[in-house]
């Protein structure tokens, strides 16, 4: 499992053999520089320290604290060690109370220490497999230890150190498969479509509206409502099991991870490997999931992103996962066909709460909001019943041929009204197909006569109601 913020390339898009062995060293090279940066002490967070070696160091001299014993004694893996430095900075335990844990009190063994407490920690550079042995602790105390014990501990290191290599080894191949992967990264350029070797930056500068909508996805409420979207959530998970044998063997992008509950999904249902892409911090989360759910970590690969601004690993990808319908569905790749829909309707509690509520506000008049209420959609549920007239389809995309130009569309059509009543409102919704080349296809639709989704149904509302009768038609023009 992988958290990629940066693969290298050449002018023309290609890495040599040489060229990738050399980015390799420079890698390395870099990543063993990180661990010699100037680092804040993990118990006084106004000390620094010139680099990590020094600190540790300084710790086993001040408090007796051996980094080397501590990790052997908890058995610790690189992701406990992650957990170990974050836990210390966020809930700054004492170092005698670190001493004294024994061996079935882990308190950093929590899901939230995956998240940095720092920036660009360089504590969090450290290799426990490689840097320990920059490291100049005292080994002495194993002294004190009887025969046994030592003969014990001796074991358990050479079983550990075997363990180490073996996934040293396997890292290292999982490593020489990604850049043959990579030997050809392309960007294209807004302007002039001509190739780019510009690497990922993961922190990429953001408008302050791109911002605040990534920002929106970093809070667990909005993912715990769409997860309970049981609408939404088991019809996507219902293509990719009933349709497991084309994700066998495949890559797969997921563009808007979330939990990354498709990614694994993918994983599950075969895929060769599984490329997770997310801005919002959730994505920290999916990869503490995916460890959680002993996903093979060679099968996926996290990029914390926009999928504007990143180099993908490969050259191309076989499958394309994503769940971006908005409200309203425009707002916001796996379903393929769409339609859009819309009718009038009228409910005298929706009209009254949006509209009629601004005409006395605690005794005040503010029909200066009023009327931009009128210029906003509003996502709401409409109940079947408060439909007035028919449904009509105003607009049918298909993935595979549409174009930006068609989100921006106009419709002239009639609705018939099925009764007599007043009309204050229209309200729309949308209905979905996976179908394209699967073995079994699934819809769904977030239609008032449909299974209530997290989508609801989107309302515009009119300045004032009218009155209908029933068998008569509206004439319609949407757009401009």
């Amino acid at each position: 499992m992988y958290c990629l913020s940066e693969m290298p390339t050449t002018m023309n898009g290609y890495t040599s053999e040489d060229e990738l062995g050399s980015d390799n060293d420079d890698f390395k090279e870099e990543e063993r520089l990180s661990v010699m940066n100037s680092v804040q002490d993990l118990f006084e967070s106004n000390k620094n320290y010139p680099n990590i070696c020094q600190m540790f160091e300084s710790y086993e001299q001040k408090f007796n604290f051996n980094l080397n014993h501590f990790i052997r004694k908890h058995n610790m893996n690189q992701y406990d060690y992650i957990q170990f430095i974050n836990y210390v900075r966020k809930e700054k335990p004492s170092v005698n109370y670190l001493k004294e844990l024994d061996q079935k009190s882990i308190p950093w063994n929590d899901e939230k220490y995956f998240q940095a407490t720092i920036e660009d920690d360089p504590a969090l550079q450290f290799d426990i497999e490689e840097d320990l042995s920059q490291l100049k602790l005292n080994d002495s105390a194993s002294n004190i230890l009887s025969d046994e014990k030592k003969e014990d501990l001796n074991k358990n290191y050479e079983h550990a150190l075997k363990i180490a290599h073996e996934k040293i080894q396997q890292l290292e191949e999982q490593v020489q498969t990604l850049k043959t992967l990579s030997s050809r990264l392309l960007e294209e350029q807004d302007n002039n479509a001509s190739k780019s070797n510009q690497s990922f930056i993961p922190k990429k500068r953001l408008s302050d509206e791109d911002e605040d909508y990534f920002s929106s996805y970093s809070h667990y409420g909005i993912h715990q409502e769409m997860l309970q979207d049981k609408v939404r959530t088991s019809s996507y998970l219902s293509v990719i099991e009933r349709n497991a044998e084309l994700f066998k063997d495949k890559i797969v992008l997921d563009v808007g991870c979330g939990t990354g509950i498709l990614s694994l999904a993918c994983a599950k249902a075969g895929a060769k490997l599984v490329i997770a892409i997310d801005m919002a911090d959730i994505i920290y989360d999916a990869m503490a999931i995916a460890k959680e759910n002993n996903i093979d970590e060679s099968n996926i690969i996290f990029i914390h992103g926009r999928i504007e601004d990143i180099s993908l690993p490969v050259d191309k990808v076989d499958i394309i996962i994503s769940e971006w319908m908005g409200y309203f569905l425009l707002f916001e790749l796996l379903p393929d066909q769409f339609s859009i829909h819309l009718s009038c309707f009228h409910s005298d509690q929706l009209y009254s709460d949006y509209v009629d509520y601004w005409s006395d506000v605690y005794g005040f008049k503010m029909s200066t909001i009023g009327k931009q209420i009128m210029n906003d959609g509003h996502v709401v549920v409409v109940q079947d019943s408060d439909r007035v007239t028919n449904t009509h389809c105003i607009k049918n995309l298909d993935i595979y041929t549409c174009t930006s130009a068609d989100i921006s569309f106009t419709s002239s059509f009639s609705l018939e009204v099925i009764k007599t009543a007043q009309i204050s409102g229209i309200v729309c919704y949308f209905d979905v197909e996976f179908k394209n080349n699967l073995v079994q296809n699934v819809s769904f639709s977030t239609s008032p006569k449909a299974d209530l989704t997290h989508w609801k149904q989107t309302v515009f509302f009119l300045p004032i109601p009218y009155q209908v009768d029933e068998g008569t038609f509206d004439r319609c023009r949407l757009g401009g």
